[in-house]
């Protein structure tokens, strides 16, 4: 009952996690022009090869490919969504492991008067970061 229950927030630095975040989309978005290209490409020369070989645009083969294409460009949309929702979670869940680690030291700057007052750091097991609050933990062993 004595632990100090403390309450888990996802914005810890919500500009800083924000600008974090927005970099895993736009790095997630770069890619989908790429998979666009490549898939126009593949299905243009599967259609240039059927050609060549005398098929018809209406045979089964070529609207078969066609259907495939549109498939494709389909399952490129819900794979951005889905990548971009992950990247999303996974971006506000690191940035958190590393706003957090500097929340805590900021409060404890900024909450100390004299540093004989200041308390040590307990980081989190995940944060990054930690040799800057075990820096500050020696700095405070050292002055008293």
């Amino acid at each position: 009952m004595g632990k100090n229950v403390r309450r888990k927030r996802l914005l810890i630095n919500p500009q800083f996690q924000a600008i974090f975040a927005m970099y895993a989309v736009v790095t997630t978005l770069a890619m989908v022009p790429l998979f666009m290209v490549a898939n126009f490409y593949f299905f243009t020369l599967f259609k240039g090869k059927a050609a060549s070989l005398g098929l018809p645009p209406e045979h089964e083969l070529v609207q078969f490919a066609e259907r495939q294409q549109t498939l494709m460009i389909a399952v490129f949309i819900g794979a951005t969504l889905l990548a971009v929702a992950i990247n999303l979670v996974i971006s506000y869940v690191f940035s958190n492991r590393i706003a957090g680690s500097m929340y805590r030291l900021t409060t404890e700057f900024n909450q100390t008067q004299h540093l004989s007052q200041a308390s040590p750091i307990q980081p989190r097991q995940k944060d990054y970061f930690t040799e800057v609050t075990e820096a500050y933990n020696r700095l405070l062993e050292r002055s008293r």
